[in-house]
């Protein structure tokens, strides 16, 4: 099924679940610590475990993981924060789920739904050598040995089968994308541009990976790709203010930003999506929205983060430099 085909497929009745599958598996958080696309990353490995094992998936994120509160969880906007941003990955939500199992008429009891322990979901995101790795942690966290460039690869065409499969955002986040960039990129070569900042480096993985990259070490490389196309602009994704003002500094107007949540701390605690007073719902939208622009561009200059792979899972044929592995 590609996503075409999701996008109009017929939501399966209870019978059709029960005979064609073992369980319904209820893909759940985790850790509440992780950034936007980690959970987008959790639902892909628990998507490949309901292949391996015949399972309906139904995402649920509510307002709770295993270790605290879901930083984008706003009860405006529904109780399940997957279905703020995708449409639900299996044709119908988990809400759909539950009014069907409270239906005494209906097939479906909670027999029928499963959730993965604490554990068995860590070994999954980290420990499983078949799962999608944005970037080496967990069990390949001290890998030097192999050719990068095809690990990478490897893990991006896994990613990029269960996003085909089924991940679809949703209609008024696409809308934003191709406003966004109809009034700003359209008719212009465009280079991507994506900075980290903030807690970058908090995750398990090695040294150098974690490494916060300044924007100066990006200069180089922008000022090869205008001289190469002098009438170029430069779509900045960041959720640092200073990294915004040292790039508009030497590249004025060509640079684009979206007007978004940011922050000028560094260090653990510093991400935007744990800013307080700040609208939950709005810090996802707009790390999506932002992937998908930079997923649009012809050229993408980034550091290691799932916010840049996923970019690149989002566009098969867009080439990157990534200053943390070029360095």
């Amino acid at each position: 099924m590609n996503r075409a085909e999701a996008a109009t497929q017929i939501p399966p009745n209870s019978a059709e679940i029960l005979n064609r599958y073992h369980k319904i598996l209820k893909i759940r958080m985790n850790h509440s610590y992780a950034g936007f696309f980690a959970y987008v990353t959790f639902v892909l490995n628990q998507l490949r475990y309901c292949e391996e094992r015949n399972c309906f998936p139904v995402v649920y994120f509510g307002p709770w993981s295993e270790d605290g509160t879901n930083g984008y969880y706003d009860e405006e906007y529904g109780d399940n924060t997957w279905e703020y941003y995708f449409e639900p990955v299996g044709g119908i939500g988990y809400d759909e789920i539950m009014r069907r199992i409270r239906d005494p008429k209906d097939k479906l009891t909670m027999k029928n739904i499963k959730e993965l322990s604490t554990n068995d979901l860590w070994k999954l995101h980290a420990y499983d050598p078949k799962s999608i790795y944005n970037y080496p942690y967990g069990h390949f966290k001290n890998i030097r040995s192999v050719d990068m460039d095809a690990w990478y690869e490897q893990q991006r065409e896994k990613a990029r089968y269960y996003l085909s499969k089924y991940v679809r955002p949703k209609k008024h986040i696409l809308q934003k994308v191709e406003d966004f960039h109809a009034r700003h990129l359209a008719g212009s070569r465009v280079l991507g541009v994506q900075m980290r900042g903030s807690d970058k480096g908090t995750a398990d993985a090695a040294p150098e990976l974690m490494r916060i990259v300044p924007p100066s070490e990006y200069f180089s490389y922008i000022d090869r790709f205008v001289s190469e196309s002098p009438m170029c602009k430069i779509f900045l994704a960041t959720e640092q203010a200073q990294y915004v003002k040292e790039t508009v500094a030497r590249y004025g107007d060509r640079v684009v930003t979206r007007d978004v949540i940011r922050t000028d701390g560094f260090g653990p605690g510093t991400c935007t999506f744990r800013i307080d007073g700040k609208n939950p719902y709005l810090k996802g939208e707009e790390v999506l929205v932002d992937c998908l622009l930079l997923a649009r561009c012809d050229f993408l200059l980034r550091c290691t983060s799932a916010v840049g792979e996923y970019a690149m899972y989002f566009n098969k044929d867009l080439k990157c430099v990534d200053l943390n592995r070029s360095a």
